[in-house]
């Protein structure tokens, strides 16, 4: 199988890039980057609000925030 590199976003936090086999989900690779789950972090991949079950795929763009308010 193929490996995907697909960044993570965690606001607050860090850029991270994750190593992925091909046909991972966006809870794979928020574990692989070593992000705990929450049920009220809101996901997306690009401009599209996601779940954790949604396929990635090479060059994805993850943003996981939790709590992030603008002004």
């Amino acid at each position: 199988m193929s490996e995907i590199f697909v960044k993570i976003v965690n606001v607050p936090g860090a850029i991270t890039e994750v190593c992925l086999e091909q046909g991972s989900t966006v809870a794979d690779a928020l574990s692989a980057a070593g992000i705990e789950q929450n049920s009220a972090a809101k996901l997306k991949v690009g401009s599209s609000s996601v779940d954790r079950d949604y396929t990635l795929v090479d060059g994805d763009r993850v943003m996981h925030s939790i709590g992030a308010k603008g002004n």
